[in-house]
Parts: C-alpha cells; sequence; structure tokens
C-alpha cells in the first residue's frame, strides 16, 4: 500500500513538472508571435544567413520536422512574407510563420510528402514504387514531374544490378 502512493505521488509531481514545462513552451511561443524574424528586415544575401536561426527560433516553440523545413524553406516562407507585406500593409512575424507550418501540417501536401520520405527508406520493389509515383503525381506539378523522368529513373531503380539495394541509395546517384 505504501509503495502505490509512493508511485502515486511520483506521477503526481511528474504530471505538473510535464504541464510546467508545456506551459513555459507556450509562454514563448505566444511572445515571440508578433516578433519579426531577422530574415524579413535584411537584404537577401543576409537574410539567408538569417533564415536557418529564425527557423531555429520557432523549432524551440513548436515539432518542426525535415519534412516540414523541406517544404517550407527560405524562398516559400520569403515569397509569404512579401505577399502578406503586400495584402495586410505589415510585416510578416514568427506568429505568422507559426500559423504557416500549423496549416501545413494539417495539407496533403506534408502528408504526401511524409509518406514519400518513408517510402524511399524501403528497398526497392514494385508495390511502393507505383505509390511513389501516385504520390509525386498528386503532389507535383507537370512541368516538375516531367522533368523528373520517371520512366528513366524506374530503369534505374529496377536495373538487377540495384537488386536489393534502397531507392534513397539509387535516387542519390540520379542527377
Amino acid at each position: 500500500m505504501k509503495l502505490k502512493s509512493i508511485y502515486l505521488r511520483i506521477l503526481a509531481i511528474g504530471l505538473v513538472l510535464i504541464m510546467t514545462l508545456e506551459l513555459h513552451a507556450q509562454q514563448n511561443c505566444d511572445s515571440l508571435k508578433g516578433e519579426v524574424p531577422a530574415f524579413c528586415r535584411l537584404l537577401d544575401d543576409d537574410a539567408r544567413r538569417e533564415f536557418p536561426k529564425d527557423y531555429a527560433k520557432i523549432a524551440t516553440c513548436m515539432e518542426i520536422d525535415s519534412v516540414t523545413e523541406m517544404l517550407l524553406g527560405y524562398d516559400i516562407v520569403k515569397m509569404k512574407a512579401l505577399q502578406l507585406q503586400k495584402e495586410k500593409s505589415r510585416l510578416f512575424t514568427y506568429g505568422d510563420w507559426i500559423d504557416m507550418v500549423v496549416e501545413l501540417k494539417t495539407s496533403k501536401e506534408y502528408r504526401n510528402a511524409v509518406q514519400m520520405m518513408e517510402l524511399v527508406q524501403h528497398r526497392i520493389n514494385r508495390a511502393d514504387w507505383e505509390q511513389l509515383r501516385k504520390l509525386m503525381k498528386e503532389s507535383l506539378l507537370p512541368d516538375h514531374l516531367e522533368a523528373l523522368e520517371l520512366d528513366k529513373v524506374e530503369k534505374m531503380l529496377f536495373d538487377p544490378k540495384n537488386m536489393g539495394k534502397k531507392f534513397i541509395e539509387v535516387m542519390e546517384l540520379i542527377k
């Protein structure tokens, strides 16, 4: 009985600590929301250097994975910042950026990218290749899709010398 009460106390203390940390992280996020990222205040070359630092700053507030970083790179975020500045006559803030990340993570484009990232880690096989093709056709613009030359990629993937390799191992060789 005594052991059970000790476990319950430890659990209660743990829950309080977790809730305190989450509240502290949320307060940090809230305090960032009105702040203008450094990359928005700089010329292009300097802005590119500041962009990763700004990304790290919002990453401390929320979960930023490699797919998010890939889909919301410098050019996309800059374009959104300029669009917001033009449409609403105000500077882009970390809050806008955080909203972009939240919106992205609920999008079909994000889910497709996550699936593709998982599939390219598999060993080469027909079923996964067909799924990759389908996801690429859903996610990419026709011009980009054409530039990929998927027929050539398929021939390279299913070349006997690549048997047993992962998709990513062969795709890294494609230029």
